[in-house]
Protein backbone atom coordinates (compact mmCIF):
# COMPACT_ATOMS: atom_id res chain seq x y z
CA UNK A 1 0.00 0.00 0.00
CA UNK A 2 1.60 3.52 -0.70
CA UNK A 3 2.18 6.05 1.76
CA UNK A 4 -0.64 8.40 0.10
CA UNK A 5 -3.07 5.81 0.37
CA UNK A 6 -2.41 5.07 4.21
CA UNK A 7 -4.78 6.78 6.84
CA UNK A 8 -2.56 9.08 8.77
CA UNK A 9 -2.61 7.20 12.31
CA UNK A 10 -1.29 4.14 10.35
CA UNK A 11 1.61 5.87 9.57
CA UNK A 12 2.60 8.85 12.00
CA UNK A 13 4.40 5.93 14.20
CA UNK A 14 5.92 3.87 12.13
CA UNK A 15 9.47 3.30 11.39
CA UNK A 16 10.49 3.38 7.51
CA UNK A 17 13.47 2.99 6.22
CA UNK A 18 13.27 5.11 2.85
CA UNK A 19 12.45 8.74 4.06
CA UNK A 20 13.43 6.52 7.31
CA UNK A 21 10.44 7.81 9.99
CA UNK A 22 11.41 7.50 13.54
CA UNK A 23 10.93 8.57 16.79
CA UNK A 24 13.53 11.54 16.84
CA UNK A 25 12.62 14.73 18.20
CA UNK A 26 10.70 17.41 16.38
CA UNK A 27 9.66 16.80 12.70
CA UNK A 28 12.08 13.61 12.62
CA UNK A 29 9.12 11.52 13.97
CA UNK A 30 8.22 11.61 10.36
CA UNK A 31 10.55 11.83 8.05
CA UNK A 32 14.13 13.19 7.56
CA UNK A 33 13.26 15.37 4.82
CA UNK A 34 11.42 18.86 4.97
CA UNK A 35 9.62 20.38 2.46
CA UNK A 36 10.38 24.32 2.24
CA UNK A 37 7.02 24.85 2.57
CA UNK A 38 7.50 23.64 6.36
CA UNK A 39 10.72 25.96 6.71
CA UNK A 40 8.79 29.00 5.31
CA UNK A 41 6.47 28.51 8.75
CA UNK A 42 9.43 28.90 10.95
CA UNK A 43 10.22 32.32 10.45
CA UNK A 44 10.03 34.28 14.19
CA UNK A 45 13.59 34.57 16.06
CA UNK A 46 12.44 31.96 19.11
CA UNK A 47 12.04 29.61 15.64
CA UNK A 48 14.17 30.75 13.06
CA UNK A 49 14.54 27.80 10.18
CA UNK A 50 16.98 28.50 7.50
CA UNK A 51 18.08 25.83 4.01
CA UNK A 52 21.24 26.26 3.23
CA UNK A 53 22.88 24.17 0.72
CA UNK A 54 19.83 21.18 0.48
CA UNK A 55 20.06 21.37 4.54
CA UNK A 56 17.93 22.75 7.07
CA UNK A 57 19.18 24.28 9.98
CA UNK A 58 17.39 25.40 13.18
CA UNK A 59 19.56 28.85 13.85
CA UNK A 60 17.66 30.20 17.04
CA UNK A 61 20.37 29.55 19.09
CA UNK A 62 22.78 30.78 16.57
CA UNK A 63 21.78 34.09 15.36
CA UNK A 64 23.13 36.22 18.58
CA UNK A 65 26.59 34.78 18.39
CA UNK A 66 26.39 35.13 14.40
CA UNK A 67 29.67 37.71 13.89
CA UNK A 68 27.43 39.21 11.05
CA UNK A 69 24.62 40.17 13.89
CA UNK A 70 21.67 37.99 14.33
CA UNK A 71 19.45 40.92 11.80
CA UNK A 72 21.31 39.23 8.82
CA UNK A 73 19.85 35.74 9.97
CA UNK A 74 16.68 36.93 10.70
CA UNK A 75 16.29 38.23 7.43
CA UNK A 76 16.63 35.01 5.90
CA UNK A 77 14.25 33.02 8.80
CA UNK A 78 12.15 30.98 6.82
CA UNK A 79 13.76 30.66 3.57
CA UNK A 80 15.94 29.27 1.22
CA UNK A 81 19.82 30.78 1.98
CA UNK A 82 22.12 29.26 -0.58
CA UNK A 83 22.69 31.62 -2.82
CA UNK A 84 22.85 34.49 -0.25
CA UNK A 85 25.32 32.34 2.20
CA UNK A 86 27.65 31.43 -0.66
CA UNK A 87 28.40 34.54 -2.20
CA UNK A 88 29.42 35.91 1.74
CA UNK A 89 30.82 33.10 3.04
CA UNK A 90 32.24 31.31 -0.22
CA UNK A 91 33.99 27.69 1.36
CA UNK A 92 32.91 28.42 5.12
CA UNK A 93 31.39 24.71 6.54
CA UNK A 94 28.44 26.19 8.68
CA UNK A 95 28.42 22.84 10.95
CA UNK A 96 31.61 23.76 12.46
CA UNK A 97 29.89 26.77 14.30
CA UNK A 98 26.39 25.27 14.82
CA UNK A 99 24.99 22.66 17.43
CA UNK A 100 24.76 19.22 16.69
CA UNK A 101 21.15 19.52 17.26
CA UNK A 102 20.69 22.71 14.85
CA UNK A 103 20.37 20.36 12.06
CA UNK A 104 16.99 19.35 10.97
CA UNK A 105 16.99 17.73 8.00
CA UNK A 106 17.47 17.86 4.05
CA UNK A 107 15.24 20.22 2.12
CA UNK A 108 12.77 18.34 -0.08
CA UNK A 109 10.46 15.50 0.04
CA UNK A 110 10.91 12.58 -2.09
CA UNK A 111 8.15 12.76 -4.83
CA UNK A 112 7.94 9.21 -5.25
CA UNK A 113 7.37 8.28 -1.26
CA UNK A 114 4.83 10.64 -0.35
CA UNK A 115 3.51 14.05 -1.98
CA UNK A 116 4.24 17.32 0.27
CA UNK A 117 -0.12 17.39 0.99
CA UNK A 118 0.75 14.36 2.75
CA UNK A 119 3.50 14.93 4.51
CA UNK A 120 2.05 17.95 6.61
CA UNK A 121 -0.99 15.02 6.98
CA UNK A 122 1.58 13.23 9.02
CA UNK A 123 2.48 16.48 10.63
CA UNK A 124 -0.72 16.95 11.91
CA UNK A 125 -1.24 13.53 12.74
CA UNK A 126 1.97 13.61 14.95
CA UNK A 127 0.82 16.63 16.60
CA UNK A 128 -2.16 14.94 18.06
CA UNK A 129 -0.23 11.61 19.36
CA UNK A 130 2.00 14.07 21.03
CA UNK A 131 -0.58 15.78 22.82
CA UNK A 132 -2.12 12.52 23.65
CA UNK A 133 1.56 11.39 25.31
CA UNK A 134 1.80 14.94 26.96
CA UNK A 135 -1.54 14.18 28.91
CA UNK A 136 -0.13 10.35 29.48
CA UNK A 137 2.89 11.59 31.26
CA UNK A 138 1.32 14.51 33.10
CA UNK A 139 -1.16 12.00 34.55
CA UNK A 140 1.66 10.04 36.48
CA UNK A 141 3.48 13.14 37.37
CA UNK A 142 2.50 15.50 40.72
CA UNK A 143 2.58 18.62 38.96
CA UNK A 144 -0.10 19.14 36.19
CA UNK A 145 1.59 21.55 34.17
CA UNK A 146 5.98 21.72 32.34
CA UNK A 147 6.89 25.07 32.97
CA UNK A 148 9.19 26.72 30.64
CA UNK A 149 12.72 26.47 31.38
CA UNK A 150 14.30 29.32 28.83
CA UNK A 151 13.58 32.27 27.18
CA UNK A 152 12.83 30.93 23.94
CA UNK A 153 10.80 28.46 25.14
CA UNK A 154 8.44 31.00 27.35
CA UNK A 155 8.10 33.13 24.38
CA UNK A 156 6.50 29.99 22.54
CA UNK A 157 4.46 29.31 25.09
CA UNK A 158 0.73 29.71 24.52
CA UNK A 159 0.26 29.67 28.21
CA UNK A 160 2.88 33.15 28.89
CA UNK A 161 1.14 35.72 30.10
CA UNK A 162 0.60 38.34 26.70
CA UNK A 163 1.84 41.37 28.59
CA UNK A 164 4.88 39.41 29.88
CA UNK A 165 4.99 37.91 26.48
CA UNK A 166 5.20 41.60 24.94
CA UNK A 167 7.57 43.09 27.81
CA UNK A 168 10.19 40.10 27.03
CA UNK A 169 9.89 40.79 22.86
CA UNK A 170 10.78 44.12 23.02
CA UNK A 171 13.78 43.90 25.43
CA UNK A 172 15.22 40.43 23.09
CA UNK A 173 14.18 43.12 19.88
CA UNK A 174 16.91 45.85 22.13
CA UNK A 175 18.97 42.74 22.72
CA UNK A 176 19.94 42.03 19.36
CA UNK A 177 20.03 45.70 18.00
CA UNK A 178 22.54 45.82 20.37
CA UNK A 179 24.47 42.91 19.08
CA UNK A 180 23.52 44.35 15.33
CA UNK A 181 26.03 47.00 16.74
CA UNK A 182 28.46 45.11 18.60
CA UNK A 183 27.24 46.97 21.98
CA UNK A 184 27.90 43.97 23.89
CA UNK A 185 27.87 46.35 27.45
CA UNK A 186 23.75 47.00 26.27
CA UNK A 187 23.41 43.99 25.15
CA UNK A 188 24.44 42.99 28.84
CA UNK A 189 22.01 45.50 30.07
CA UNK A 190 19.43 44.46 28.66
CA UNK A 191 19.72 40.69 29.38
CA UNK A 192 19.81 41.73 33.08
CA UNK A 193 16.32 43.88 32.49
CA UNK A 194 15.26 40.67 31.54
CA UNK A 195 16.31 38.65 34.19
CA UNK A 196 14.97 41.05 36.97
CA UNK A 197 11.11 40.91 34.90
CA UNK A 198 11.16 36.89 35.27
CA UNK A 199 12.45 37.48 39.20
CA UNK A 200 9.50 39.66 39.80
CA UNK A 201 7.12 38.11 42.18
CA UNK A 202 4.18 38.48 39.64
CA UNK A 203 5.93 36.13 37.21
CA UNK A 204 8.32 34.02 39.15
CA UNK A 205 6.06 31.32 39.63
CA UNK A 206 5.04 30.68 35.61
CA UNK A 207 8.83 29.67 34.42
CA UNK A 208 11.82 27.74 35.85
CA UNK A 209 14.14 29.89 33.55
CA UNK A 210 17.64 30.14 35.65
CA UNK A 211 18.31 33.50 36.63
CA UNK A 212 21.37 32.95 39.03
CA UNK A 213 24.70 31.42 38.94
CA UNK A 214 24.78 28.32 40.25
CA UNK A 215 26.99 27.56 43.96
CA UNK A 216 30.37 26.22 41.62
CA UNK A 217 31.69 24.60 45.40
CA UNK A 218 30.55 21.48 43.43
CA UNK A 219 31.95 22.41 39.97
CA UNK A 220 29.58 24.04 36.68
CA UNK A 221 27.86 21.21 35.00
CA UNK A 222 27.95 21.94 31.37
CA UNK A 223 24.38 22.07 30.84
CA UNK A 224 25.28 25.67 32.89
CA UNK A 225 28.32 26.74 30.53
CA UNK A 226 25.36 25.43 27.87
CA UNK A 227 23.23 28.88 29.11
CA UNK A 228 25.86 31.38 28.61
CA UNK A 229 26.47 30.80 24.46
CA UNK A 230 26.44 34.58 23.65
CA UNK A 231 28.80 37.45 22.50
CA UNK A 232 27.77 39.61 25.78
CA UNK A 233 28.08 36.52 28.01
CA UNK A 234 30.31 33.97 26.79
CA UNK A 235 31.75 30.62 29.16
CA UNK A 236 33.80 28.05 27.13
CA UNK A 237 35.12 24.63 29.13
CA UNK A 238 38.59 23.84 28.19
CA UNK A 239 40.41 21.01 30.04
CA UNK A 240 37.67 20.18 32.94
CA UNK A 241 37.62 24.44 33.40
CA UNK A 242 35.12 27.03 32.97
CA UNK A 243 36.41 30.29 31.71
CA UNK A 244 34.43 33.63 31.33
CA UNK A 245 35.43 35.11 28.04
CA UNK A 246 33.38 37.62 27.57
CA UNK A 247 35.85 40.75 28.28
CA UNK A 248 37.89 39.29 26.28
CA UNK A 249 35.30 39.33 23.17
CA UNK A 250 35.38 43.22 24.08
CA UNK A 251 38.46 43.83 23.52
CA UNK A 252 39.81 41.56 20.88
CA UNK A 253 37.32 41.89 18.10
CA UNK A 254 39.52 39.97 15.27
CA UNK A 255 39.11 36.50 17.52
CA UNK A 256 35.43 36.12 17.83
CA UNK A 257 34.78 33.56 15.41
CA UNK A 258 36.44 31.22 16.75
CA UNK A 259 35.70 31.86 20.14
CA UNK A 260 32.18 32.24 19.59
CA UNK A 261 32.13 29.17 17.53
CA UNK A 262 32.28 27.30 21.17
CA UNK A 263 30.67 29.45 23.35
CA UNK A 264 28.50 27.76 25.67
CA UNK A 265 30.33 24.44 24.53
CA UNK A 266 33.61 22.54 26.03
CA UNK A 267 36.05 23.39 23.91
CA UNK A 268 38.56 20.53 24.85
CA UNK A 269 38.38 18.25 21.69
CA UNK A 270 39.98 21.13 19.97
CA UNK A 271 42.74 21.76 22.38
CA UNK A 272 46.00 22.45 20.92
CA UNK A 273 44.69 20.97 17.51
CA UNK A 274 46.12 24.39 15.55
CA UNK A 275 49.35 25.82 18.03
CA UNK A 276 48.76 29.53 18.85
CA UNK A 277 44.92 29.53 18.15
CA UNK A 278 42.04 29.11 20.73
CA UNK A 279 41.81 26.71 22.17
CA UNK A 280 45.79 25.75 22.58
CA UNK A 281 48.53 25.81 25.19
CA UNK A 282 49.72 28.86 23.28
CA UNK A 283 47.09 31.00 23.05
CA UNK A 284 46.03 30.42 26.89
CA UNK A 285 49.90 30.97 28.67
CA UNK A 286 49.25 34.41 26.45
CA UNK A 287 46.26 35.53 26.68
CA UNK A 288 44.51 33.99 29.64
CA UNK A 289 43.88 35.39 32.55
CA UNK A 290 43.07 34.13 36.29
CA UNK A 291 40.07 35.80 36.70
CA UNK A 292 38.42 34.68 34.40
CA UNK A 293 38.04 31.03 35.54
CA UNK A 294 34.57 30.33 36.85
CA UNK A 295 35.27 26.97 38.27
CA UNK A 296 36.02 23.23 37.62
CA UNK A 297 33.76 21.51 35.41
CA UNK A 298 30.68 19.54 37.93
CA UNK A 299 28.83 16.44 37.79
CA UNK A 300 25.66 16.96 36.60
CA UNK A 301 22.57 17.69 38.42
CA UNK A 302 20.07 14.35 38.97
CA UNK A 303 16.98 15.31 36.53
CA UNK A 304 13.27 13.98 36.83
CA UNK A 305 12.91 10.85 34.25
CA UNK A 306 9.42 12.36 33.65
CA UNK A 307 9.90 16.16 33.68
CA UNK A 308 12.82 14.84 30.48
CA UNK A 309 10.60 13.08 28.68
CA UNK A 310 7.84 16.25 29.11
CA UNK A 311 10.51 18.45 28.04
CA UNK A 312 11.47 17.01 24.79
CA UNK A 313 7.55 16.18 24.22
CA UNK A 314 6.62 20.19 24.22
CA UNK A 315 9.59 20.90 22.42
CA UNK A 316 8.91 18.31 19.51
CA UNK A 317 5.25 19.57 19.87
CA UNK A 318 6.33 23.57 19.45
CA UNK A 319 8.26 22.55 16.33
CA UNK A 320 5.41 20.42 14.78
CA UNK A 321 2.94 23.61 15.52
CA UNK A 322 5.08 26.26 14.22
CA UNK A 323 4.74 29.46 15.46
CA UNK A 324 1.12 31.05 15.53
CA UNK A 325 0.03 34.00 12.88
CA UNK A 326 -0.30 36.55 15.67
CA UNK A 327 3.51 35.21 16.51
CA UNK A 328 4.82 35.93 12.93
CA UNK A 329 3.03 39.65 12.77
CA UNK A 330 4.65 40.51 15.61
CA UNK A 331 8.24 39.08 14.44
CA UNK A 332 7.08 40.69 11.31
CA UNK A 333 6.62 44.68 12.94
CA UNK A 334 9.72 43.80 15.68
CA UNK A 335 11.94 43.21 13.35
CA UNK A 336 14.27 45.40 11.24
CA UNK A 337 14.88 43.57 7.78
CA UNK A 338 18.69 44.48 6.53
CA UNK A 339 18.78 46.20 3.67
CA UNK A 340 15.52 47.89 4.75
CA UNK A 341 15.85 51.67 5.93
CA UNK A 342 13.38 54.11 7.25
CA UNK A 343 15.98 56.93 6.73
CA UNK A 344 14.87 59.70 4.87
CA UNK A 345 18.05 60.30 3.37
CA UNK A 346 20.78 57.80 2.54
CA UNK A 347 23.73 59.96 2.96
CA UNK A 348 26.41 58.44 5.27
CA UNK A 349 27.77 61.30 6.49
CA UNK A 350 24.15 62.57 7.29
CA UNK A 351 23.35 59.36 9.53
CA UNK A 352 27.12 58.88 10.78
CA UNK A 353 28.01 62.79 12.08
CA UNK A 354 31.18 61.48 13.43
CA UNK A 355 32.54 60.65 9.82
CA UNK A 356 32.41 64.01 8.78
CA UNK A 357 35.10 64.68 12.26
CA UNK A 358 37.65 61.97 10.67
CA UNK A 359 38.10 63.27 7.51
CA UNK A 360 37.79 67.42 8.43
CA UNK A 361 40.90 68.92 7.33
CA UNK A 362 42.15 66.23 5.27
CA UNK A 363 43.49 66.03 1.48
CA UNK A 364 42.60 62.88 0.31
CA UNK A 365 43.93 62.23 -2.91
CA UNK A 366 41.43 61.21 -5.88
CA UNK A 367 41.45 57.67 -7.77
CA UNK A 368 39.21 56.99 -10.80
CA UNK A 369 37.44 53.86 -10.67
CA UNK A 370 40.14 51.95 -13.23
CA UNK A 371 42.89 52.76 -10.94
CA UNK A 372 41.23 51.34 -7.71
CA UNK A 373 40.15 48.11 -10.34
CA UNK A 374 44.07 47.21 -10.31
CA UNK A 375 44.68 46.86 -6.51
CA UNK A 376 42.74 43.38 -6.35
CA UNK A 377 45.45 41.47 -4.30
CA UNK A 378 45.49 40.98 -0.77
CA UNK A 379 48.40 43.35 -0.29
CA UNK A 380 46.80 46.06 -1.35
CA UNK A 381 43.21 45.58 -1.60
CA UNK A 382 40.83 48.67 -2.77
CA UNK A 383 37.26 49.13 -2.28
CA UNK A 384 35.21 52.14 -3.16
CA UNK A 385 32.44 52.54 -0.38
CA UNK A 386 30.16 55.72 -0.62
CA UNK A 387 32.31 57.20 -3.15
CA UNK A 388 35.40 56.97 -0.94
CA UNK A 389 38.48 54.93 -1.39
CA UNK A 390 39.55 52.32 1.15
CA UNK A 391 42.79 49.69 1.72
CA UNK A 392 41.15 46.75 3.24
CA UNK A 393 44.78 45.15 4.35
CA UNK A 394 44.16 45.89 7.97
CA UNK A 395 41.15 43.99 7.50
CA UNK A 396 42.22 40.65 6.60
CA UNK A 397 42.38 37.97 9.22
CA UNK A 398 40.27 39.58 11.38
CA UNK A 399 37.11 40.64 9.36
CA UNK A 400 34.40 38.95 11.35
CA UNK A 401 33.08 37.80 7.24
CA UNK A 402 36.20 36.42 6.32
CA UNK A 403 38.86 37.19 3.94
CA UNK A 404 37.04 35.67 0.90
CA UNK A 405 34.25 38.33 0.87
CA UNK A 406 36.62 41.24 1.16
CA UNK A 407 39.16 39.60 -2.07
CA UNK A 408 35.75 38.51 -3.84
CA UNK A 409 35.11 42.48 -3.92
CA UNK A 410 38.64 44.00 -4.11
CA UNK A 411 38.77 46.79 -6.99
CA UNK A 412 35.07 47.41 -6.70
CA UNK A 413 32.40 49.35 -5.68
CA UNK A 414 30.90 47.59 -2.48
CA UNK A 415 28.71 50.29 -1.03
CA UNK A 416 25.55 48.19 -1.91
CA UNK A 417 26.90 44.59 -0.07
CA UNK A 418 28.17 47.15 2.61
CA UNK A 419 24.85 48.32 3.83
CA UNK A 420 23.22 45.20 3.52
CA UNK A 421 25.00 44.46 6.72
CA UNK A 422 24.02 47.69 8.43
CA UNK A 423 27.81 48.06 10.02
CA UNK A 424 27.68 50.41 13.41
CA UNK A 425 28.89 53.79 13.76
CA UNK A 426 32.00 52.41 15.56
CA UNK A 427 32.92 50.00 12.99
CA UNK A 428 32.16 53.16 10.08
CA UNK A 429 34.40 55.31 12.33
CA UNK A 430 37.23 52.76 13.01
CA UNK A 431 36.95 51.99 9.06
CA UNK A 432 37.59 55.91 8.40
CA UNK A 433 40.72 56.23 10.87
CA UNK A 434 42.51 53.22 9.94
CA UNK A 435 42.31 52.38 6.14
CA UNK A 436 40.59 55.77 4.08
CA UNK A 437 42.59 56.24 1.94
CA UNK A 438 41.55 58.51 -0.93
CA UNK A 439 37.98 59.47 -2.94
CA UNK A 440 36.66 58.66 -6.40
CA UNK A 441 37.33 61.85 -8.91
CA UNK A 442 33.69 63.89 -8.91
CA UNK A 443 32.60 62.62 -12.28
CA UNK A 444 32.76 59.28 -11.27
CA UNK A 445 30.78 59.64 -8.11
CA UNK A 446 27.21 57.76 -7.31
CA UNK A 447 24.93 59.82 -5.68
CA UNK A 448 24.02 57.97 -2.28
CA UNK A 449 22.23 61.70 -1.53
CA UNK A 450 19.03 62.34 0.01
CA UNK A 451 17.68 62.48 -4.18
CA UNK A 452 18.65 58.75 -3.90
CA UNK A 453 16.39 55.77 -3.67
CA UNK A 454 16.35 53.25 -1.33
CA UNK A 455 16.70 50.85 -4.09
CA UNK A 456 19.88 52.37 -4.82
CA UNK A 457 21.88 51.42 -1.85
CA UNK A 458 20.52 48.29 -1.33
CA UNK A 459 18.62 47.15 -4.10
CA UNK A 460 14.30 46.09 -3.80
CA UNK A 461 13.92 42.51 -3.33
CA UNK A 462 12.36 41.31 -5.82
CA UNK A 463 8.83 38.82 -5.08
CA UNK A 464 8.58 35.74 -6.87
CA UNK A 465 5.72 37.07 -8.68
CA UNK A 466 7.60 39.44 -10.00
CA UNK A 467 10.65 37.70 -10.96
CA UNK A 468 8.64 35.20 -12.78
CA UNK A 469 6.32 38.11 -14.35
CA UNK A 470 9.76 39.68 -15.55
CA UNK A 471 10.91 36.46 -17.04
CA UNK A 472 7.60 35.59 -18.45
CA UNK A 473 7.72 39.10 -20.71
CA UNK A 474 11.14 38.35 -21.62
CA UNK A 475 9.80 35.80 -23.39
CA UNK A 476 6.95 36.69 -24.96
CA UNK A 477 9.06 39.70 -26.17
CA UNK A 478 11.33 37.45 -27.85
CA UNK A 479 8.50 35.41 -29.24
CA UNK A 480 6.99 37.96 -30.46
CA UNK A 481 10.29 39.22 -32.35
CA UNK A 482 10.54 35.39 -34.07
CA UNK A 483 6.75 35.66 -34.92
CA UNK A 484 7.27 38.90 -37.03
CA UNK A 485 10.68 37.73 -38.48
CA UNK A 486 8.81 34.39 -39.51
CA UNK A 487 5.56 36.06 -41.00
CA UNK A 488 7.59 38.54 -43.04
CA UNK A 489 10.19 35.76 -44.48
CA UNK A 490 7.14 33.97 -45.79
CA UNK A 491 4.86 36.92 -47.08
CA UNK A 492 7.83 38.26 -48.96
CA UNK A 493 7.58 37.31 -52.82
CA UNK A 494 10.20 36.98 -55.39
CA UNK A 495 11.20 39.36 -57.50
CA UNK A 496 9.39 39.35 -61.34
CA UNK A 497 12.09 38.95 -64.00
CA UNK A 498 11.35 42.71 -64.93
CA UNK A 499 11.89 44.15 -61.89
CA UNK A 500 15.09 42.07 -61.65
CA UNK A 501 16.54 43.44 -65.17
CA UNK A 502 15.56 46.96 -64.10
CA UNK A 503 17.06 46.90 -61.34
CA UNK A 504 20.06 45.13 -63.31
CA UNK A 505 20.12 48.19 -65.79
CA UNK A 506 20.50 50.79 -62.88
CA UNK A 507 23.12 49.18 -61.24
CA UNK A 508 25.28 49.11 -64.53
CA UNK A 509 24.00 52.82 -64.71
CA UNK A 510 25.04 53.92 -61.12
CA UNK A 511 28.56 52.02 -61.55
Amino acid sequence: MAPNDMHPSQVAGMHYEGEKFHSARGTGAISKNLPLSEVNRHCIPEDCWVALNGKVYDLSEFMDRHPGGPTTILAWAGKDASKFFNEIHKGVKIDSYLRPESYLGDLGVDESLMSEEFWHTLREARIVEVREEIDRVLSQTADNFHKADSIPRLLQDKKTDPQLKTKLQRLETQKRAALDSEDYVKAMDVKKEIERILADQAHAHLHDVPLDIPNVSGGIPLSEVARHNKPHDCWIAINKTVYDLTDFLLHHPEQRNSILAWAGRDASPMYDKIPGRFPSKQWMDFFMRSEWKMGDVGTEPPKDPAMEQLKQLHDELRRLEGPSKEDIEAAKTAVKVPGKTDAPTLSEESRFPKLAEISAGKELPFFTRAEVAKHTTADEPYMIIHNRVYNLKPLIGSHPGGDDILLTKAGTDATKDFEVFEHSEKARVQRDRDMLVGQLVPGENTDWSAEATVAQVVGEEISEVGRYMKYKVTDVAVAAVGWYIYKTLQNTKPLSQFTYSRALRHLHLIM
